[in-house]
């Protein structure tokens, strides 16, 4: 389970930055990169409680918050 969502976020990440490298100019990789260090946090955390909880909260959290920030950098260059 931990594989599969660190695989899907690096999957993920690298589409991302793979389509759209204007991105990467708008500090939206500082937010990838702090995303990925938070859920390997979560992850060590999970391992030593014994509980996937964590991981899906925080993976839930960094996705919502990337997908936030990628739908209004999206916006913001149709619009300008």
């Amino acid at each position: 389970m931990i594989y599969a969502i660190s695989g899907c976020i690096i999957f993920g990440t690298h589409y991302l930055l793979k389509e759209n490298q204007w991105l990467l100019k708008k500090k939206l990789w500082q937010l990838i990169f702090g995303a990925i260090l938070i859920v390997g946090v979560a992850v060590l955390l999970s391992t030593w409680i014994g509980s996937l909880f964590p991981v899906i909260g925080v993976t839930l959290v960094c996705a919502t918050m990337l997908q936030i920030k990628y739908t209004h950098q999206v916006v913001s260059q149709r619009l300008g």
